[in-house]
């Protein structure tokens, strides 16, 4: 992202792309030495979570200034296009975080998101497409919401944005030049003296030729922009030094520190905002506020790789948007293969890693639905070892909480929970006894638990719980229906074309009876008035179909085939609606279609 703030030619930029890849980590390899300086433990309120804190380059406590509330600065998006799944693998990440501490260990997040609304690439944008600066990033910023709405992010606490801030950035450049940390150029652009900033112990480790583009007016190479003259046709805001614009680094700090003051307890982006973007922010926040340590805990989340180490990015045309993802793919999915991901490092995003994450959602999906069997008695559980069952919960809800407490370790965490499913499997496997009570217990509780995890994670596995209660009672008399009819199939065909249809008759209205319960069948969604009128269809087939039997030598087998073909179509048209039936022995049972 540094790169394209560059000011570097389009041309020119093309011809970097087959070194990008090694360039960028050779400048990953050396943002971690150049950040920061020396973390000083803060003063508050323990939290049980142990954090890798960028500043002190280790895991440390989490402790925050009040208690059960944490202040949170993100860098929010830059808005001219689309998102990609490389900007989800980020916002995801740091949502996974945000829901573990608000909902396992009980911290009011407070959650700001910058949004960078003036910017070179969305002025390029907006002499392009021919519209104003406000009506492409406003059209952004919305299908950004929208897109990490359906990637079921958490909205912010708040959103602040760069054009709503113009007069508290020039304040907050004015302070800085008072206070001999800012100076302006003959020309009007307003400098911070990187070598005078409060990190300079480790600025001076910088190397000279830091920023690609170098201002002969500069004093120091090193130094870089709070606020620049603006080029021709560039919007512009009047200022005490020029007509001009902010720089990118100034305005995190000021949307950061308009809200939250003097102190932030957690600043969070991804790895390539590491150098120079927050160490910048941070030498001119900590001069402006005169404190040593603005930002406690600096989190940044690993990039996504497509292929062999190479980052997804715009610039190099690699991109995949979200919208393009969904259409193969579900939101589960991306979020389970963020979860297998510790979130300090690189995701790979490849066929084999998210083939792993879909094959966990269908295990996570498979044990949920047949559990739910187990427990409303659908189906017979075995008496299994409850006792052990249940020991192995409480171990793995100890394995799980201590995992998520160790920096958000979400890929052991998560592995807990897979392993549970393959303890209660194996004892339902390994027991010969059935239709007992005994073991319902155990798998309910298992499996409530996973449930409940997998949602604190952001994972929503369907099933019919989560479902409208009249839609589930018509699957419940569709499936009944077909049920009745198989049996019928096999049991009283032998009696009589007569009896046959009039049984056939007793059926369907049994299935109308049931139905008749329910409020307003014609208010119910389309998917259900399509399995509805799917009986109907395969009510009038099989009742024709044994009316015309009477003058006929047709087989009993062929009749039963016959009759079961309607079923199984039956069965199709539902499976079209998100309803999987599996007939079992001796019993029909279904589940909401992954």
């Amino acid at each position: 992202m540094w790169l394209s703030r560059c000011n570097v030619g389009y041309f020119k930029l093309k011809q970097m792309q087959p070194f990008l890849s090694c360039l960028t980590t050779t400048i990953y390899s050396n943002r971690q030495c150049s950040f920061l300086g020396k973390f000083q433990v803060p003063q508050g309120f323990e939290t049980a979570i142990t954090i890798y804190n960028s500043s002190a380059k280790k895991k440390v406590p989490l402790i925050l200034k009040n208690k059960k509330i944490a202040t949170w600065y993100m860098c929010g998006p830059t808005v001219y296009d689309d998102s990609h799944i490389g900007h989800a693998c980020c916002y995801v990440k740091f949502d996974i975080i945000r829901r573990i501490m608000e909902n396992i260990f009980g911290i009011n997040v407070l959650l700001v998101m910058g949004i960078t609304d003036i910017d070179d690439k969305i002025i390029k944008k907006s002499l392009e497409s021919n519209l104003s600066i406000q009506e492409v990033s406003r059209k952004y910023e919305l299908e950004f919401f929208k897109d990490m709405t359906t990637m079921r992010v958490m909205h912010p606490s708040s959103i602040s944005r760069v054009t709503e801030n113009i007069p508290p950035i020039i304040s907050f450049c004015e302070k800085l030049i008072e206070k001999d940390f800012a100076y302006v150029t003959d020309e009007g652009n307003v400098y911070f003296k990187v070598a005078k900033g409060v990190s300079a112990d480790v600025v001076n480790e910088m190397p000279e030729d830091t920023e690609i583009n170098s201002d002969p007016l500069k004093k120091d190479k090193r130094d870089f922009v709070l606020w620049k003259v603006a080029k021709e046709k560039e919007p512009y805001w009047e200022s005490p030094w020029c007509k001009g614009r902010p720089g990118w680094h100034i305005e995190c700090s000021v949307l950061a520190s308009n809200i939250f003051g003097s102190h932030l307890d957690v600043h969070s982006g991804g790895y390539d905002l590491l150098f120079p973007h927050h160490s910048n922010e941070k030498s001119q926040s900590e001069a402006y506020h005169n404190c040593p340590q603005w930002g406690n805990y600096w989190l940044h989340s690993g990039l996504l790789q497509v292929g062999d180490n190479v980052k997804m990015s715009k610039s190099i045309k690699n991109t995949i948007s979200i919208k393009e993802f969904l259409k193969d793919n579900c939101v589960n999915d991306f979020r389970i293969l963020c979860l297998q991901s510790p979130y300090r490092k690189n995701m790979i995003y490849c066929s084999e890693t998210l083939t792993g994450a879909k094959g966990l959602h269908q295990k996570f999906h498979n044990f949920i639905s047949e559990s739910e069997l187990h427990i409303n008695g659908e189906i017979a559980t075995a008496l299994i070892d409850e006792d052990k069952l249940l020991s192995k919960l409480r171990n793995t809800e100890e394995q799980v909480f201590s995992f998520l407490s160790d920096d958000f370790n979400t890929s052991q965490a998560i592995l807990c929970l897979a392993n549970l499913i393959d303890a209660v499997n194996e004892n339902l496997q390994s027991s010969t006894v059935s239709s007992s009570e005994n073991g319902t217990t155990a798998i309910f509780a298992c499996a409530n638990y996973i449930d409940k995890m997998l949602e604190i994670l952001g994972v929503n596995i369907m099933s019919k719980k989560r479902l409208n209660k009249d839609f589930v009672y018509l699957v419940d008399a569709a499936v009944e229906f077909r049920t009745k009819l198989r049996f019928f199939i096999f049991d009283e065909i032998e009696a009589g074309e007569n009896m046959a249809a009039q049984t056939i008759e007793n059926i369907y209205n049994s299935f109308t009876q049931r139905i008749s319960l329910i409020y307003d069948v014609e208010e119910l969604t389309s998917e259900a008035l399509h399995i509805k009128e799917a009986v109907n269809v395969t009510f009038k087939q099989s009742l024709e179909f044994v009316s015309t039997l009477q003058n006929t030598n047709i087989s009993k087998n062929k009749k039963k085939a016959k009759l079961l073909a309607f079923c199984d179509v039956l069965r199709s048209s539902l499976e079209k609606y998100g309803i999987t039936i599996k007939d079992r022995k001796g019993v029909s049972t279904w589940s909401v279609k992954l």
